[in-house]
């Protein structure tokens, strides 16, 4: 494991690996024999994202990035040269050749940001397209949609949940081989649940749900079924394997916290980081600033799994592990790791949120 930059990683792809340090956008260049050149001495100033004067003062400061979001969260590249970062309400089109930044799309009112952006490519029965689901606190029960992007860059539904059926979307997984799409969602017992779509999200049917067991933001389809994490603070969580047949559970391994964060590396490889976050049965500011863990955290510490399938079994080891920092869980963020999006082609990438030593840096991990 290396620190490879003291900026975050957004997104990459095999011309760019695009950066943010608050509001302020920087790039560095992959080499054409698929090894990356990302040292932090190297990176180049691309330009600010185009947002108002007091936000782009205000996330300068690490604290007040922190605490009042203003960062890039997750972003993706449509080719090579032409990412879309996601940040406090709205998505922006960056072109990294011309180094121009333009606001392409707003979320809902009260939506800061998805947990991911999917990419579809290639995929029998499904349009070709970059896709988000609608992750905000939905208190009021209100619909909840998801989107594709199409190649004139305007957003469009392509599927909508009926109010009170799900909280939010957790994720999209595209399976290649089942030539199928698979929706996790969450956050209550009725509003957890895997669905899934054959159609282009023209019909969407639930495979189970009703259970904290059914919460899942990370997932890795494999022949008959899914390995996918639990995430709830609330309950043990588990690393599981759902039979699409019996539509029974069975428990892998537990782990030592809620799962938001992680991705594929291939068909039968994945890796998933684990949540240091507060009890969600607190409410209010009392929520924002305690140091209570919810009971399905075992400890302060952010872990990171690699998991293999063998077409029989998961074999799964721990293989990094950081400890929260000093400031509280929710105003000042859970402490957990990212992945950005981006091929694997030379290591894993990591992006590090509210952790000891390594907030807001990136680190790479050899896969070998």
């Amino acid at each position: 494991m290396e620190i490879v930059s003291k900026h975050k990683l957004i997104c990459y792809s095999k011309k760019y690996f695009l950066f943010s340090a608050g509001t302020r956008l920087y790039l560095a260049d992959a080499k054409a024999d698929s090894q990356c050149d990302i040292s932090f001495e190297k990176l180049r100033p691309l330009g600010d994202l185009p947002i108002g004067s007091a936000k782009r003062f205000l996330g300068k400061f690490r604290l007040f990035a922190r605490g009042l979001r203003l960062e890039p969260r997750c972003g993706i590249f449509v080719d090579d040269s032409t990412a879309l970062v996601s940040y406090h309400g709205a998505i922006y089109r960056v072109d990294c050749d011309s180094c121009s930044i333009d606001s392409e799309h707003e979320f809902r009112p009260g939506m800061n940001n998805p947990l991911n952006f999917v990419k579809i490519s290639g995929q029998k029965e499904f349009t070709d397209g970059i896709y988000y689901g609608e992750y905000f606190l939905n208190h009021g029960g209100e619909r909840v949609r998801i989107f594709r992007r199409k190649p004139n860059g305007q957003w469009h539904t392509v599927y909508t949940f009926a109010p009170g059926q799900v909280y939010h979307i957790h994720g999209i997984i595209p399976d290649a081989a089942s030539a199928c799409v698979y929706i996790l969602t969450g956050d209550k017992d009725a509003e957890s649940g895997i669905f899934v779509t054959y159609d282009d999200f023209k019909t969407v049917t639930p495979i189970v749900t009703g259970r904290q067991a059914f919460r899942a933001c990370v997932a890795l389809p494999v022949e008959g079924g899914m390995l996918y994490t639990t995430d709830t603070p609330l309950e043990e969580n588990y690393l599981y394997h759902l039979d699409f047949n019996t539509k029974e559970i069975t428990p892998v391994m537990v782990i030592d916290g809620p799962s938001i964060y992680g991705r594929t590396i291939s068909d039968y490889e994945f890796v998933f980081s684990t949540s240091v976050e507060p009890d969600s049965r607190i409410e209010g500011l009392k929520y924002e600033f305690t140091y209570k863990l919810g009971p399905g955290v075992k400890n302060k510490n952010s872990h990171l799994y690699y998991c293999l399938w063998d077409g029989n079994t998961a074999h799964c080891k721990e293989i990094f592990a950081a400890t929260k920092d000093i400031l509280p869980m929710g105003a000042g963020q859970f402490g957990t790791m990212m992945f950005p999006e981006g091929d694997v082609y030379d290591g894993l990438y990591v992006t590090c949120q509210a952790l000891r030593k390594y907030d807001n840096k990136t680190i790479k991990f050899s896969l070998d």
